[in-house]
């Protein structure tokens, strides 16, 4: 017996038995080109397998356009499915009756806490076997819960607290995506935060699309300027680090970013992100499963920026603007950054503001026996 992975070369081997087990992955699929490269690799085996030989596919579907798909598609060219003249056998989760095949490892609580997590779009298709066109999940701003809602920022018993209403905000995430940010032209510079409370809801309290301003970029430079923006965005909202995406322009900012926090005393950490997933599969994995669990609320300022057109107006594939999807997209898959101390204010800074995260602080406890 012999293993082998989907892109390792197995030219010149032969072969009675070839079982292909989940060659099908989110990095074979994602694209037109790897789905293509998957394909061309997967008829090779056809030189493996010796004459009357056995070949079994054992998986499940992470495209529309997969290898497993029961009918072909036309918009692709195909005549045939990719699997044609294959016996084939599905398994989906929930049978004809609406249930569970497997209820001792599948119970109906565990399945909705599986469907409410993933979201509607991958359970269907890793859990029902239903190849799913990630278009089906556009993105609906009527699904948001709106709120009017400030930040509530207090200091008691030597502890800070952050809330938002009567909820405690226990975490924060701010993803900057940025760009030159020209007033009428290129791609839109934007820097977003996302809070979560201690029932796991997810707040949108911020999206800011940043301009600099051409009229003065002889006096400061327009990255100074964009950098200042978002310290003081950072600052209004108590956040304690920022996700900046590296890619392209971003490669030079985390410097600037951390020169005008440390200047201003701001207690920030700067997190340098670099995206490589495709960015239609990466906003759909962001938004469907808190979207249709009604997890996300959003302040009321969200409406009267241009996020809530790009919602509407966003599907995969699509040149429409996404600057302001990608962010909050980066917010919802990223986690944020624990400080444990702030720095000391010096003369001139402004005072820092307190770790309102509860469990961050040290504690320091006395005691009478060596170690």
């Amino acid at each position: 017996m012999l293993a082998k992975g989907i892109g390792a070369n197995i030219t010149g081997l032969r072969a009675d038995i070839v079982i292909c087990d989940d060659v099908e992955v989110p990095n074979t699929s994602d694209s037109t080109l790897k789905r293509g490269d998957l394909r061309a690799r997967l008829h090779e085996i056809e030189y493996v397998l010796v004459p009357g030989g056995l070949q079994l596919y054992v998986g499940t579907p992470h495209s529309y356009y997969t290898i497993y798909a029961a009918e072909a598609r036309a918009e692709l060219g195909e005549d045939h499915i990719f699997l044609d003249g294959f016996q084939r056998l599905e398994l989906p989760l929930l049978d004809a009756n609406g249930s569970s095949r497997w209820p001792e490892r599948f119970p109906p609580e565990k399945i909705a806490t599986i469907r409410r997590r993933t979201g509607p779009i991958k359970f269907q298709s890793q859990m029902m076997l239903t190849p799913t066109n990630i278009s089906e999940g556009r993105l609906n701003p009527d699904r948001m819960r709106p709120y009017d809602d400030e930040l509530i920022y207090i200091e008691s018993n030597n502890e800070a607290i952050l809330s938002i209403g009567d909820r405690r905000v226990t975490s924060a995430t701010c993803w900057w995506d940025p760009s030159y940010g020209s007033p009428n032209s290129g791609d839109k510079n934007v820097v977003a935060a996302i809070f979560t409370d201690q029932r796991g809801d997810y707040w949108l309290h911020r999206v800011c699309y940043l301009e600099h301003d051409p009229a003065g970029a002889h006096e400061v430079d327009e990255a100074t300027q964009l950098c200042r923006k978002v310290v003081s965005f950072v600052r209004d909202l108590y956040l304690p680090s920022i996700m900046l995406e590296t890619n392209g322009l971003g490669r030079f900012l985390p410097g600037l970013l951390r020169r005008e926090l440390r200047v201003s005393g701001t207690p920030c950490a700067v997190v340098e992100r670099s995206s490589h997933r495709n960015k239609d599969l990466r906003i759909v994995d962001a938004f469907d499963a808190v979207l249709a669990a009604g997890r996300l609320h959003a302040h009321r300022t969200i409406w009267s920026t241009p996020f809530i057109e790009e919602m509407k107006e966003w599907s995969p594939g699509s040149r429409g603007r996404d600057d302001g999807l990608d962010a909050v997209a980066g917010c919802l898959l990223s986690e944020p950054v624990r400080i444990s101390r702030w720095p000391l204010p010096s003369a001139g800074r402004v005072e820092p503001y307190k770790n309102w995260r509860p469990g961050s602080e040290t504690l320091r406890a006395e005691h009478e026996f060596k170690v």
